[in-house]
């Protein structure tokens, strides 16, 4: 059991890395009134403490009571009544993951626009990045010091669900209707019949190329494996201009992500759906070789060593051709070499026929916490992020890096009247579609923890290693890999 939660939190640790552009900077810390005004952390701390004594017992047993209340809930003839706060008064803390500025502002003006429509309310913010937010719950799991709501990433949510510590969302599902949000993300946020957590932004990945390059050398946009080797080998003159960078830092999971981009395109899983490795597929060891190849042909050569950051760097300062991610990779650019944006665009991944079966999606989310004492105010408060106006300001603050989770934002027009939207609106279209076919890295065939071994272990990363650095065939190092896989989904399935 305890190696089986290290190796889930190890996931949602290694989760950190491809969070670039959802948060940045160091940890804060803020209470709701003012939002400016700090609170001691033990104080914070302290009072979630209490409530989770006062709401008693064991992860296992709280899980328990979750459960029990998103029946009663559910049963209740009104059930917007299971979700409209009861105007007692009462503290709830919220912990969030939007540490830089503009994001960071946001949240807090919006977190006193709802204590000033409900004065009964206070909510104690905290903020904290990733790695610290995985620290935090890791740590107030044993210690009882959880909040009541906060921001989440699947490999985050999977982990708290695993030890017990989630609040349904189905009470919040069954007041606002099945299709208040996107069919496909709140799927993958869903465990059987338990929604775990409320998409609130998504992304999924696409292929970023330099137009600008591929004119220069009158090539077209490679529609499928062999076109893009080419193409990347055509444009790569290092050290001036390299051709795709492929990062293989064990410490990162780069080559899993883009590992699974092309896995998905060409319809073949990583996990199956017995939860089993399925890198020795045919398939995925030839999307395996392909990576070896385009590092060959055009990834500078230290890239064996980078890790999310350095990868995105060489695309952002406009020295490679071609780059895998979401539409941050908008502002990516824009931040770094503005002069580029007008030279960017990105069409799905395919197979090697030129075949886009389907994509690989990345969801940041809403999550309750079952220790909370005010259950009804949790799902009034996450409902609140989703009023259409406050929402899609919420979502153009990054502008083609935050897609709408609900149907209401991603089918009006004022989503779309933003000046970014306008100029990617092609790409934003291929993301989108990504979307709503897509899944989770490992989850082709539902929620899974066999998945976390595919990004917390470095298995794919040390596989692209032994094929580039000695020089093993792929379908050896898949095979090597495979057994490695195994092994970790083994002690995560126990």
């Amino acid at each position: 059991m305890k190696k089986r939660l290290a190796l889930i939190v190890a996931a949602a640790l290694a989760a950190t890395t491809v969070m670039t552009g959802c948060s940045s900077g160091n940890g804060q810390k803020a209470t709701g009134a003012p939002a400016a005004e700090s609170v001691a952390e033990g104080t914070a701390a302290g009072d979630t403490a209490a409530e989770g004594t006062a709401a008693g017992g064991t992860a296992a047993e709280r899980a328990d009571a979750g459960k029990g209340q998103e029946v009663q809930e559910s049963e209740t003839a009104d059930p917007m009544a299971a979700i409209t706060d009861d105007g007692t008064k009462k503290t709830i803390t919220y912990w969030h993951t939007f540490t830089e500025g503009a994001r960071k502002d946001y949240i807090d003006e919006m977190v006193a626009e709802y204590m000033k429509e409900h004065p009964n309310v206070t909510i104690n913010v905290e903020v904290y990045p990733w790695n610290v937010f995985t620290q935090k719950w890791t740590a107030g799991l044993a210690a009882g010091a959880l909040p009541d709501v906060s921001s989440v990433n699947p490999d985050n949510l999977f982990a708290i669900n695993q030890a017990g510590a989630v609040l349904p969302m189905n009470p919040l599902i069954d007041a606002l209707g099945e299709d208040y949000f996107l069919g496909k993300p709140l799927e993958n946020f869903t465990d059987g019949d338990t929604v775990l957590g409320i998409p609130y932004y998504l992304h999924s990945y696409v292929m970023w190329y330099r137009k600008d390059v591929l004119e220069e050398k009158n090539l077209s946009v490679p529609k499928n494996w062999d076109e893009l080797l080419s193409t990347v080998t055509a444009v790569a003159d290092p050290p001036n201009r390299y051709g795709f960078t492929i990062a293989m830092s064990k410490n990162d999971q780069m080559c899993a992500q883009l590992l699974s981009c092309f896995a998905k395109a060409e319809g073949a899983p990583l996990i199956t759906e017995n939860n089993k490795g399925n890198l020795t597929d045919p398939k995925v060891v030839k999307a395996i070789q392909l990576m070896a190849d385009l590092y060959k042909a055009g990834s500078p050569e230290g890239s064996v060593n980078y890790g999310l950051s350095e990868q995105n760097d060489v695309f952002f300062q406009g020295k490679s051709t071609f780059a895998f991610g979401s539409g941050f990779h908008i502002n990516g650019v824009k931040q770094n070499s503005p002069e580029l944006l007008d030279k960017i665009a990105a069409v799905p991944f395919t197979g090697p026929d030129g075949e886009n079966l389907g994509a690989t999606t990345f969801v940041i989310g809403l999550m309750g916490w079952n220790q909370t004492k005010y259950p009804e105010t949790v799902y009034d408060f996450i409902k609140f992020h989703f009023e259409k106006e406050r929402y899609i300001d919420f979502l153009h603050l990054i502008p083609g890096g935050q897609l709408p989770a609900t149907a209401e934002a991603a089918n009006s027009a004022e989503f779309y009247d933003d000046e970014t939207i306008q100029k990617f609106k092609t790409e934003i279209e291929y993301i989108q579609e990504g979307i709503e076919k897509g899944t989770f890295i490992g989850m082709d065939y539902g929620l899974t923890p066999a998945a976390s071994a595919l990004t917390s272990q470095g298995i794919i990363e040390e596989c692209l290693q032994d094929i580039v650095l000695n020089g093993t065939p792929a379908a050896e190092a898949a095979k090597k890999a495979n057994d490695k896989l195994n092994a970790a989904i083994e002690i995560l399935m126990e």
